[in-house]
């Protein structure tokens, strides 16, 4: 299952012990991270991204994105376009919001991530409800977890909209059929408006459909080249984190 995880650490070398840590369990397979950061608060309470973090290995599928997203949020609240330094990593509330980063959750963080301390964000796959290795770990290294489980609603959202459009469409069709001549061509305008607002709907779900494939299918195939360098249980992992995702994506696109 796709989750978001932010560890807090009290300085910057503890929370690059947690990335190592995030590493070897990486690389045991007990979870699979698609996207990593270690992040910091400065005195002055400005967040800023560590740069000199190695993160060769970690396939980064999302290009910064979601870390990015978070990062930015730290600094003001959900309600507008956030993003990180390097240019790579910003994104959008919608982003967000599909991440499970909430309010309630950016806030926790911040509440947690007081001047000083540094952090570990990341998109990872883990086990739904065996969190022990992550957290055990991330203990270990002086770390407070605070994680989200991803949430795929955009397609229910653009359904809504969708279903919405087609309703109002339905009774402007009824109304025009009642209507007087020197009413009709208002009402055609509204009605090709809402048939230009309803295909726009289906065409980002379609967008969005394409855009969860592509990114499904690159998780896989970098489970699947972890997997074909592993042995033994760690490979049996791998390979079960493969089939999850499978599950998981057709669940996401039957709305389950």
């Amino acid at each position: 299952m796709e989750k978001m995880i932010v560890v807090v650490f009290d300085n910057e070398s503890k929370a690059l012990e947690g990335m190592r840590a995030l590493r070897e369990l990486d690389r045991e397979g007990e979870i699979s991270v698609y996207d990593a950061q270690v992040v910091a608060r400065d005195p002055n309470g400005a967040v800023r991204v560590v740069d000199n973090v190695d993160l060769k290995g970690f396939p980064q599928i999302f290009g910064g994105t979601v870390v990015g997203t978070l990062v930015g949020l730290l600094g003001g609240p959900i309600g507008a376009l956030v993003g990180a330094t390097g240019g790579a990593l910003i994104g959008t509330v919608a982003d967000a919001q599909e991440m499970g980063v909430t309010d309630e959750f950016v806030n926790d963080i911040k509440a947690a991530l007081t001047p000083g301390k540094a952090a570990v964000a990341a998109s990872i796959e883990e086990g739904q409800d065996w969190l022990a290795p992550l957290d055990i770990r991330m203990e270990e290294a002086g770390g407070v977890v605070f994680r989200r489980i991803r949430m795929y609603e955009k397609e229910r959202q653009e359904d809504a909209d969708a279903a919405a459009h087609r309703a109002e469409m339905e009774q402007l069709k009824v109304e025009r059929a009642q209507a007087r001549a020197d009413r009709l061509a208002k009402i055609d305008a509204r009605i090709d408006h809402l048939r230009a607002k309803f295909e726009s709907a289906i065409e980002r779900k379609h967008l969005n459909m394409q855009q969860r494939q592509r990114e499904r299918d690159a998780k896989i195939k970098a489970l699947q080249d972890k997997a074909s360098k592993s042995e033994g249980e760690i490979r049996r992992r791998q390979e079960a984190r493969i089939a999850e995702l499978r599950r998981d994506y057709a669940d996401a696109v039957a709305g389950r």
